[in-house]
């Protein structure tokens, strides 16, 4: 594992840096999006091991359920299967995709070639950002597969919104280790239509690299 750190790091050395702040769709200036609270807390799922759709569908219920303790009385809460919902696969190579878009602030090295890696320092300032479409009524997952550098690494799910034209952000941290980590955060919208929801992942304590993300929007 040593070994396969210092070769990723040494091949990320060799590709030349990009801007401090970097817009992955193209899109400058970024777009005035309409970024809205989750309709009940969001949840984040890591157990050190690879994810199963079981424990996919178990986050995605429990979220529902927190929602379901705000609906009004009678509302009728049914996840359907996850397995057969639509998804969307970022990638470092595929980073814009059915009108989810990403961000990133502070981002070392950048290498695209057969879908590589981004590459990302310790701290809140180097950070990438999901900006998802919302549909009403459905629970969205965005399982995430990084490579954490450092032993003991922490990753924090921290997500946005506007409150009175007032920055509001809440957040989750996990505790990680050195090597692949999965990781899915999960969250449940009542708004569609021009409307986003905003989350931005960092590592507080390691550099790391991004490989792919999974997003799962069901119906319910």
């Amino acid at each position: 594992m040593k070994m396969l750190t210092a070769l990723l790091v040494a091949v990320a050395l060799l590709v030349p840096a990009v801007a401090q702040k970097t817009t992955f769709q193209g899109t400058h200036p970024r777009p005035k999006l309409t970024i809205v609270a989750p309709a009940s807390k969001p949840m984040l799922l890591h157990t050190g091991k690879p994810l199963t759709l079981d424990q996919k569908r178990q986050l995605a219920a429990t979220v529902v359920k927190n929602y379901a303790l705000k609906a009004p009385a009678g509302t009728i809460i049914k996840v359907t299967d996850i397995a057969q919902s639509p998804k969307t696969v970022m990638t470092p190579g595929q980073l814009s995709l059915n009108g989810v878009n990403t961000m990133a602030d502070n981002l070392k090295t950048i290498d695209t070639t057969y879908d590589g890696y981004l590459y990302f320092v310790a701290g809140e300032s180097s950070s990438m950002t999901f900006i998802v479409p919302l549909k009403k009524n459905t629970v969205t997952i965005l399982d995430m597969k990084v490579f954490l550098v450092n032993d003991n690494a922490q990753m924090t799910a921290s997500n946005l919104w506007y409150m009175n034209d007032t920055k509001v952000t809440s957040g989750e941290t996990f505790n990680g280790s050195s090597g692949d980590n999965e990781f899915a955060y999960s969250f449940v919208s009542d708004k569609a239509g021009d409307n986003y929801f905003e989350v931005t992942f960092f590592s507080p304590n390691s550099d790391w690299f991004f490989k792919s993300c999974e997003i799962t929007s069901t119906a319910f």
